[in-house]
């Protein structure tokens, strides 16, 4: 059997690995293609390198772009259109809208094939007018990942536990739940206590996490209304959100809502005398950290600060213990940070701007509301 997998996306994202996976193990006994999109503005597929090195053929030239675009999606059409009639194969698996779309239309003026279309989605396939009209004109069979989008399926079409009805005409539809590889994810290949510590979390800590790109869709509103209600009975958990995405500034205003007392409910038990949420979109660097203090009248412990600046008025600041509202007062200059405060170990990285003199010496003392001392900055 011939299958040709189209994906309209040029990126590593979504469904491109499960929609790989499949075509991988049909290969073993089955001759298969796997078509990928291309960037707007040129950039190669993301997802061919990928493609090659799980040894599935590929073919390059198409645009199948995520969105419908007249144009584009013409003149993908009529590149199908020869690669049907030259592969011929006898199944064009499709995984996305768009991808499906041009499929229908590509598959309509051939003849050849059958389209099966993957819902990935977990409401299942879509009810609107758009996919309702290309999927009476061509699909053959479906694929649902989750009951739920199961179930969500029948809501909009109608059918029966093994089909949907397009049409009027019943179509297969199959339930194929997506799996974990437990060869790639085995906890024994990785320093468990490593990665903990680096997390910040300690033994007796159980962590709750999510992988995924942040998206408002996602909701992460309502997933920390909901740790916060299991947390008021387990003060022991952590939340743990490791993602990135387009909408990064959507988590930067949930975390900023640390430091207001009006969202304070959300964030932890009042048993805490602080709350620190970090969030880490890539790699070791943390990119946002805020503080939460259920009891503003509470002081945490006396700390020890140590700094240091240099010559052009940059600095770093750290605390051997929870520092809370640090302050930097610099001879001649102005920090670029004002109050903030600091984890245990932690440590805050600084410029400044010089007030007048330029060549004036660079000096300066930090202090913190539990570490009234203070501190000069070493050079």
């Amino acid at each position: 059997m011939k299958i040709l997998h189209l994906f309209a996306n040029w990126k590593w994202t979504g469904p491109a690995e499960p929609a790989l996976n499949t075509a991988v193990v049909q290969s073993e006994d089955h001759d298969v293609l796997f078509v990928s999109g291309a960037g707007k503005d040129g950039q190669l597929s993301k997802i061919a390198p990928h493609v090659a090195e799980r040894g599935v053929a590929t073919v390059e030239g198409f645009i199948l772009s995520k969105h419908a675009r007249f144009q584009a999606n013409r003149e993908d059409v009529r590149r199908l259109v020869g690669l049907l009639r030259e592969f011929e194969p006898d199944v064009v698996h499709t995984h996305l809208d768009n991808d499906h779309r041009i499929a229908s239309l590509a598959v309509r003026e051939t003849g050849h094939a059958k389209v099966v279309r993957t819902a990935y989605d977990v409401t299942g396939l879509s009810g609107n007018f758009r996919t309702r009209r290309v999927a009476r004109r061509a699909l053959d069979g479906l694929v649902v990942t989750t009951v739920h989008g199961r179930d969500g399926t029948l809501e909009s079409y109608g059918g029966a536990e093994h089909s949907v009805s397009v049409a009027g005409r019943p179509r297969p539809m199959t339930l194929i739940e997506t799996g974990v590889d437990l060869v790639r994810f085995d906890p024994s290949r990785y320093d468990r206590d490593a990665q903990r510590a680096r997390l910040g979390l300690e033994p007796q800590h159980v962590a709750l996490g999510i992988v995924a790109r942040v998206q408002p869709h996602r909701r992460f509103d309502l997933l920390l209304e909901a740790f916060r209600q299991v947390c008021s009975e387990l003060p022991a958990l952590r939340l743990v959100v490791i993602g990135r995405g387009t909408h990064i500034e959507s988590v930067e205003a949930l975390l900023g809502r640390f430091a207001d007392p009006t969202y304070s409910y959300r964030f932890g038990p009042q048993a805490h005398v602080a709350v620190q949420a970090v969030f880490h979109p890539a790699g070791d660097a943390p990119a946002v950290s805020a503080f939460y203090w259920p009891d503003l009248s509470a002081t945490p412990h006396r700390a020890t600060l140590e700094g240091t600046i240099d010559e052009h008025g940059s600095g770093v600041v750290s605390s051997s213990g929870l520092a809370m509202d640090v302050r930097l007062e610099l001879k001649g200059r102005t920090p670029s940070v004002g109050y903030f405060d600091l984890a245990p170990g932690e440590s805050r990285a600084f410029e400044s701007a010089p007030d007048g003199d330029e060549n004036a010496r660079t000096r300066g003392f930090v202090e913190a509301v539990n570490a009234p001392e203070g501190s000069r900055l070493a050079k």
